[in-house]
């Protein structure tokens, strides 16, 4: 058995892709994903304070949700042990996602879910970021909510029930007959005539 070896480095690029070495405790798993968010949170990696800690969260939650939505396998949930928080979360990540999974969103549910978190997004990028850093992170954010945004209505979103409308133009749908073979009910709750 011959083993095919290299004789000498490979040219950097040659793939034609690349990924960002990103650190862990500062950058969850799910933001690799995404050029934008790793560029909208190495912005904030010297800041500190309860605003970019939001600002991660956010960011992270987006993305992680995106993946679960996106991609769905018989492995964990990314988002099952993501922190729900009042200021940009409608419910928790985790049953927003099972019931994306279940085709049960509607169309309204997902524009307020986009809305809120792209409305705090921004409030915290003002928060931490000033001048020309300030706008590039307010378009990546953009970015990184445009991929939720086009996950959840590719895969969230049913089909509306029909339940009383007949399907088609010959459908009978709930036709009642004039004429009838059953006698009328005589009991205590009967009409009378």
């Amino acid at each position: 058995m011959i083993l095919y070896r290299p004789t000498g480095p490979e040219p950097v690029g040659v793939e034609g892709f690349t990924t960002t070495a990103v650190h862990p405790t500062r950058v969850p798993e799910c933001v690799a994903r995404s050029t934008d968010a790793q560029s909208l949170l190495a912005r904030v990696a010297a800041a500190s304070g309860e605003a970019v800690d939001e600002l991660r969260l956010l960011v992270s939650k987006v993305c992680c949700m995106e993946a679960d939505i996106a991609t769905p396998s018989a492995g964990r949930y990314r988002t099952l042990h993501m922190q729900f928080r009042t200021s940009h979360d409608l419910e928790p990540p985790s049953s927003l996602v099972g019931r994306c999974l279940q085709n049960a969103v509607n169309a309204r549910d997902i524009e307020l879910i986009v809305e809120k978190f792209r409305t705090r997004g921004h409030v915290l990028i003002k928060a931490v970021c000033e001048g020309a850093d300030e706008a590039a992170a307010h378009k990546e954010l953009d970015n990184v909510i445009v991929r939720l945004e086009m996950a959840m209505t590719s895969f969230c979103v049913g089909k509306p029930p029909v339940m009383d409308r007949p399907t088609g133009p010959r459908d009978v749908g709930f036709w009642d007959p004039e004429e009838s073979d059953l006698p009328q009910y005589q009991g205590v709750s009967a009409q009378p005539r």
